[in-house]
């Protein structure tokens, strides 16, 4: 039977209709997308609040639904992290995003006669060129009043007295026995970059302020190694205060053994802070069969990685007690009891780590002809061969004599300080010969040729000062580069100079020292004990603070305190 005109019309449109039907998911999709109309001016203006579930300063809340409304489509990030509610409050809630806006859902109604505040830093931006909503911000009270009093200040780094930034203010109530560690705050803010706070709409009262940085952002200081700050003295909160300013610090904590590792020639301890330094002492024996007296040799691997080595004739599976008394830099110490023992796994000496070292100063700087040469080794040195060590000109073949005192060695044998005294003018170079050195395992060191360029008299320059500080008053002067690495420093001299220095960036600090111990002492957060106060000097650069600049053959005899 042929096919008529009209019925092949009528396919052709039952076609075209099954296209259209295909096609409309994507064209309905593509339409639900928010973006930026093509042409035209940059979007460059913030989202803003235009409507909210309570209003903004609404007084008598009872519901437990807060929604935000904003002029444009929004999205959200990491709100739940960055949003606050003050005062601290362990009501849980839900987020549901709607396009202009969210819902903040919560399981209970607020708490009766308070005044809250919902801000959310940066989580807020428009969907189109991501700009941020300006500190957007819902105070409310589920009572009569608005509470209207603020606190704020700013907090400064204790070494470097630079701004923290992100760093939690939190007020307490000075009643709550608990121990800050244990609690959250009442009311909280965190710093800006330039290290300033503010908390607003706080009840009066009497509070205690502290700061500590959150980096599990669970509003607790509870992390070891965190900087904390706090007042000596409470604050009676009955007037506004925008000078509560504190000094973050990173107090001291107990180190303890978090890992810990062997092979059958060594074992690693590995620690929950770095240390300055250690002690190590094999306890008496318990029996007859363990040996009195055993040598155990160790070193700091790293500033928080304690590596021992297997006594000679020792079997893997003999247990050694010992006490391991760790030293922080403030000189606090604590005793770790720990049970040495080695894997009864033989370890191919192929695995072993080769003996390696690092020269400081670095090959190529500029050095004193009268020079002190730091050897850093991987694992502890058993023998030296000084006749394999040598310095020399880069024109002679002639080397210095180097006698025993050149040489000394700390860390458990695993630093090396090599004292050159010359009359070399121009280049030197130290020459460290294959086998000069002999690891506790017996492997030999690699040959070395360093060579380094030896500044003329005009090539230093200089920096003195006097200290006027009330009489009797014990204090520290330190000089840094600008990196706050500590380079010389001599106490209780009212008129001190710093010679023979390279051209560069320094920095000249005052440390008061309470104590008189002659060295700077960190705070104690459990008992109250601020840090030694400590003062830079202002510098000599219009644009960099606390910076001083010092250039070849100057002197610069103005460094006062």
């Amino acid at each position: 039977m042929p096919v008529t005109n009209r019925h092949y019309n009528t396919m052709q449109v039952r076609f075209l209709i099954f296209l259209l039907l295909l096609c409309l998911p994507v064209l309905l999709q593509n339409c639900a997308q928010v973006a930026s109309p093509p042409g035209g001016k940059k979007d460059t203006l913030a989202p803003k609040l235009v409507e909210s579930t309570p209003k903004n300063r609404q007084l008598n809340f009872q519901g437990k639904v807060v929604e935000m409304l904003f002029d444009e489509y929004i999205s959200t990030e990491n709100l739940q992290q960055k949003l606050l509610i003050t005062p601290q409050d362990t009501n849980p809630y839900v987020v549901r995003q709607i396009p202009q806006g969210f819902r903040l859902v919560f399981n209970q109604n607020f708490r009766p006669n308070t005044t809250y505040t919902i801000s959310f830093a940066d989580a807020i931006r428009d969907v189109t060129e991501r700009n941020v909503a300006e500190n957007p911000k819902l105070v409310f009270s589920t009572g009569p009043i608005i509470d209207s009093l603020r606190i704020g200040g700013t907090i400064l780094d204790a070494d470097t007295k630079l701004p923290v930034e992100n760093m939690v203010v939190g007020l307490f109530s000075p009643t709550d026995t608990l121990p800050v560690q244990r609690k959250r705050p009442q009311y909280f803010a965190r710093t800006d970059t330039n290290g300033v706070y503010l908390i607003e709409n706080i009840k009066a009262g009497l509070y205690q302020p502290f700061a500590f940085e959150d980096r599990d952002l669970n509003l607790v200081n509870n992390q070891p190694g965190e900087r904390v700050g706090f007042r000596d003295t409470l604050v009676n909160l009955t007037r506004n205060y925008d000078d509560v300013n504190m000094i973050g610090f990173r107090g001291t904590v107990k180190p303890r053994v978090t890992r810990r590792e062997r092979t059958d020639e060594t074992m690693g301890f590995e620690l929950s802070s770095g240390l300055a330094g250690f002690r190590l002492k094999p306890q008496p024996p318990t029996s007859a069969s363990v040996t009195p007296a055993d040598t155990v040799v160790a070193f700091l691997e790293r500033p928080n990685f304690i590596r021992l080595y297997k006594p000679t004739g020792r079997a893997p599976g003999d247990t050694i007690t010992a006490v391991i008394t760790a030293i922080d830099s403030a000189g606090n110490s604590t005793d770790l009891r720990e049970r040495l023992y080695f894997s009864p796994l033989k370890a191919r000496t192929r695995d072993r780590t080769a003996l390696d070292f690092n020269v400081d100063p670095k090959p190529g700087e500029s050095i004193d002809n009268n020079q002190v040469f730091t050897i850093t080794f991987n694992k502890p040195v058993k023998t030296l061969n000084p006749a394999l060590i040598r310095v020399f000109r880069s024109d002679s073949t002639k080397a210095l004599t180097a006698t025993a005192t050149s040489f000394s060695f700390s860390n458990g044998n695993a630093r090396l300080t090599i004292t050159a005294r010359t009359n070399i003018a121009d280049t030197l170079n130290l020459l460290l010969q294959r086998g000069a050195f002999m690891s506790i395992q017996n492997d030999t060191s690699a040959r070395a040729r360093l060579r380094y360029l030896v500044l003329a008299p005009d090539d230093y320059g200089l920096i003195a000062g006097t200290v006027n500080r009330p009489a009797g008053e014990k204090f520290v002067v330190e000089l840094t580069d600008e990196n706050y690495k500590v380079i010389r420093s001599v106490a209780n001299t009212r008129s001190y100079t710093f010679a023979r220095l390279k051209p560069g960036r320094y920095r000249v600090r005052l440390i008061v020292d309470r104590n008189g111990n002659g060295r700077r002492d960190s705070g104690n957060i459990q008992q109250l004990v601020q840090p030694e106060e400590l003062i830079y000097h202002p510098g000599n650069q219009r644009n960099i603070k606390n910076i001083i600049l010092l250039k070849a053959n100057f002197e610069l005899t103005d460094i006062d305190f």
